[in-house]
């Protein structure tokens, strides 16, 4: 059933808004008493926080939050949350086989390995921890403290009170019981976040079977945690026993990161995608609190792009970085029957371009200046990169990771290969790999010289390892390209609306304008795809693109302008302006 969205309202006693709900008619009665637990993401300051609330004529609780953005992202989980948990109840309970109480029971392993194996505390709260679950599995107490997953434990001095110095032989002692008391006091919270994750409703003996099993593996999950407080991380083979999760009877359901994972060894796409794509997803399984990409709906996918917005994220980057990684995933997951829908097809973000936010290209005496101090620089790439995207309009990170074996001659023109790095390097697109002649002034500089000495090896970045198939580590010349924006940014070209390195590109397509370079060369030039299926059949030679080139002056005073660097073995002589049509031989 739909949700419209409640009016948040705030208490008279408190500053935090409140989530107020009338539970549905239909289901009132068998959902009374239920309890419900939902995990809430940090969000725009404001720090994570688990709800516990128990179904009954309404259902209500503390956002804990004053932000009005960060209150209405979490009325969107929680109402996502709820109309799962709804349709659960109308259905029934139902049993689940053993397989699925042990593959649901490791989300409480995974859950507790997660929220303090980085810093997991003393070993003897693990040992006290340990204790406690272990009497209240075996029916040795008939009380037990809850087990938290808000906080690391503190219950050391308890469990000395409870079980004597030596907590082995004071459990052992106490005789075993079938009473599961102590049981659900300790897990009975755990079990309900599991519940509600999955949106299961199921009969009492399905439950108790879920209760022990989530019991056991969040014992096991101590064992681990304990080890990792005596500084030992070695890998344990416990995460292995627990099953893939189900989803409507199937084994095996398809997650995000098998989703992921299985685009990426299709499409191979680009280092820096990967690297942001994978954040992407991961930011999307923190939101969700689980990865079972079949249950994910779009009220899912509505609430994480609020959740995103209230978090303070631009309009933008949600539109065409977080929204559109998920849509293309989930259209990839449709195409080859993984998913059955694509609860992101349809969700947006309302915006519209801004007056004064549009990128804008540096200027003449901008690129003058810049040139200018790289001239001065040591560094190869500080050296030479300005320089390279000043004068061929490419992209940074396509020089950046540029070989020396990419300069070469072609028809008696310098010209320089852009194309995928030998050790894994990767273009935006098909259309990006190109040849691009060297301007008269590049030349003049010196950089056949630089480029000779190189070697045949990377000009920009240190080694020449090939990654791995699947490897999702960027580029080295990433690293190159960073550093690069920051030194520019460093030598004050601090204009937000001019990123450091790409207006230099900005300002390439400009002067081609400015010097009449018709738009299909300049296009060809840069990388850019045609406007126009006609586009596809235009192909340019050589020596009209090194013309094309030429014809764009450098910023620099005095520096090399006119006919294209020709060597001599070159068979045409003075070369055409770009607005002569070629001379058919």
């Amino acid at each position: 059933m739909k949700f419209r969205m409640p009016a948040m309202a705030r208490r008279s006693d408190s500053k935090h808004h409140q989530f107020e709900r009338r539970v549905p008619q239909d289901i009132i009665e068998r959902a009374r008493g239920q309890l419900v637990v939902i995990e809430l993401p940090p969000l725009k300051g404001a720090k994570g926080t688990t709800v516990h609330t128990t179904l009954g004529q309404r259902v209500k609780f503390s956002l804990k939050t004053p932000d009005n953005d960060v209150a209405a992202a979490r009325t969107g989980l929680v109402l996502a949350h709820l109309e799962k948990q709804y349709d659960a109840i109308r259905q029934g309970p139902k049993p689940l086989s053993q397989k699925e109480v042990i593959a649901y029971s490791g989300e409480a392993y995974r859950l507790w390995v997660e929220r303090f194996e980085d810093n997991p505390g003393p070993v003897a709260e693990w040992s006290a921890w340990k204790a406690f679950t272990r009497a209240a599995m075996e029916g040795r107490i008939l009380s037990a403290p809850a087990a938290s997953t808000d906080s690391l434990p503190n219950e050391t001095e308890a469990a000395r009170l409870q079980f004597g110095e030596d907590l082995t032989a004071g459990i052992n002692a106490l005789p075993r019981s079938d009473d599961t008391t102590a049981l659900e006091q300790r897990f009975g919270q755990v079990l309900s976040w599991v519940l509600t994750k999955h949106a299961l409703h199921v009969d009492a003996a399905t439950r108790m079977a879920l209760l022990r099993a989530t019991a056991q593996a969040s014992h096991l999950a101590a064992f681990r945690l304990k080890r990792a407080a005596d500084g030992d991380y070695s890998p344990d083979d416990n995460e292995k026993r627990f099953p893939a999760l189900p989803v409507n009877g199937q084994q095996s359901p398809i997650t995000l990161t098998d989703l992921f994972d299985r685009w990426m060894k299709e499409t191979k796409p680009a280092g820096a995608t990967i690297t942001t794509w994978r954040s992407v997803m991961k930011h999307l399984k923190a939101h969700l609190g689980h990865e079972n990409a079949t249950l994910i709906t779009e009220q899912d996918a509505i609430a994480w792009k609020d959740a995103a917005i209230a978090k303070g994220l631009k309009p933008k980057t949600v539109n065409d970085s977080y929204l559109a990684a998920a849509r293309r995933l989930f259209s990839f997951g449709m195409s080859n029957r993984l998913v059955s829908s694509n609860p992101f097809a349809k969700v947006k973000v309302a915006s519209k371009r801004q007056a004064g936010q549009k990128k804008l290209p540096y200027s003449n005496d901008e690129v003058a200046n810049l040139l200018t101090l790289a001239r001065a620089e040591t560094n190869p790439a500080r050296r030479w990169l300005p320089w390279l995207a000043a004068l061929t309009g490419a992209r940074i990170g396509e020089l950046a990771q540029a070989w020396g074996s990419q300069v070469r001659e072609v028809e008696g023109f310098h010209i320089l290969d852009i194309k995928p790095a030998p050790d894994g390097g990767s273009l935006k697109n098909e259309g990006s790999e190109r040849t691009v002649p060297l301007h008269p002034a590049l030349i003049a500089e010196g950089f056949l010289d630089f480029a000779k000495a190189k070697g045949n090896g990377p000009l920009f970045y240190a080694g020449q390892a090939r990654k791995r198939e699947g490897d999702s580590n960027r580029h080295a010349s990433k690293g190159v390209t960073n550093r690069l924006s920051t030194w520019i940014r460093d030598q004050g070209f601090n204009d937000p609306r001019k990123a450091p390195a790409h207006a230099l590109r900005h300002w390439w397509k400009s002067a081609a304008a400015r010097a009449r370079v018709q738009e299909s060369e300049a296009d060809a030039i840069q990388g850019h795809a045609g406007k126009s299926d006609a586009a596809t059949y235009r192909h340019f030679d050589i020596a009209t693109l090194a013309a094309a080139v030429s014809a764009i002056p450098s910023p620099l005073d005095g520096d090399t302008r006119g006919g294209a660097q020709k060597t001599p073995e070159a068979s045409q002589g003075a070369l055409r302006r770009p607005s002569e049509p070629p001379q058919l031989p």
